[in-house]
């Protein structure tokens, strides 16, 4: 069932499945933004990605000792949400620990995801709270897919920084990640969408001072997502052209092609000491 939420320039819907934006409509430009879950490219709108982001090495991770399979991107975006607090402009919904969990991540938790509107921005917020006597280790990570036209295809990604090039890592064909650093030429702080522009599948940038990227079409910004995340990506579906673009803030990332060692080690994830909170999210602002 979707819970919509609504102001005079925003109608966003929400699913409890996941607790995930199904649906964003700009009101001011008539104009749907997220992307409508078509399964012929992707069945997905902006899942939240959470205990672990992307793959693990050989689907697994070991932890005190002992080895827990995984699932690509974790399980709480197949995860039925329980709505905690609505109002007419926010929502926030609550995912718990269960005995089916502790099984694949041995860690009791409390995963809290608000959705907000304020005017003409949407603020989406993560919530983790380790409800355990352990220290808890965690990844998240949010995939909105943004539309523009039938296709992305010219549309410019406008990133925030004063560079004029963009370094990044790609996935290898078995979805960890490359050794490998490439380097991205960027015009007036962009670059332009083209047909084979995912054709490597997402680009990963680590490290960076970019806080801001913004999707661009004729010379009109369809959106920017502003994040204070160590990590982003860019992904559209490969082979598929570009029938939209993910901006993707990270708190985590795929492990690396030669990770096979304990969840404590593990590249940018999260600790979070018994009776903590995690606090991190995004916004998103339309049309300017």
């Amino acid at each position: 069932m979707a819970v919509k939420l609504e102001n005079e320039f925003l109608c966003v819907e929400i699913a409890e499945m996941g607790a995930e934006v199904t649906r964003i409509y700009d009101k001011t430009e008539d104009n749907e933004i997220l992307w409508e879950g078509n399964p012929v490219y992707w069945k997905r709108h902006s899942p939240v990605l959470f205990p672990n982001v992307g793959k693990t090495y050989k689907n697994r991770v070991l932890i005190n000792g002992t080895q827990y399979p995984t699932s690509q991107h974790g399980f709480a975006r197949d995860s039925e949400f329980e709505v905690v607090e609505k109002s007419e402009n926010a929502i926030t919904m609550k995912l718990t620990y269960s005995q089916e969990t502790l099984k694949k991540y041995p860690f009791k938790f409390n995963l809290y995801i608000s959705h907000i509107i304020e005017d003409d921005i949407l603020s989406t917020e993560w919530h983790v709270e380790n409800a355990d006597d352990k220290d808890m280790y965690f990844s998240i990570r949010g995939h909105p897919a943004f539309v523009c036209g039938e296709n992305a295809c010219g549309a410019k990604l406008v990133f925030g920084t004063d560079k004029d090039i963009l370094e990044y890592s790609l996935l290898s064909n078995d979805g960890l990640l490359e050794d490998k650093c490439y380097v991205m030429k960027l015009e007036n702080k962009a670059v332009t969408i083209t047909q084979d522009f995912f054709d490597k599948d997402a680009y990963i940038v680590e490290s960076s001072t970019i806080k801001r990227v913004s999707l661009v079409k004729d010379d009109k910004t369809i959106v920017t997502v502003g994040f204070d995340t160590p990590v982003f990506g860019l992904w559209s579906p490969v082979g598929k052209g570009v029938p939209f673009v993910c901006i993707e803030p990270w708190n985590g990332r795929t492990d690396r092609t030669d990770f096979d060692g304990d969840l404590t080690k593990r590249e940018w994830s999260n600790k979070l000491a018994p009776g903590k909170e995690f606090v991190s999210g995004y916004k998103v602002q339309f049309g300017r």
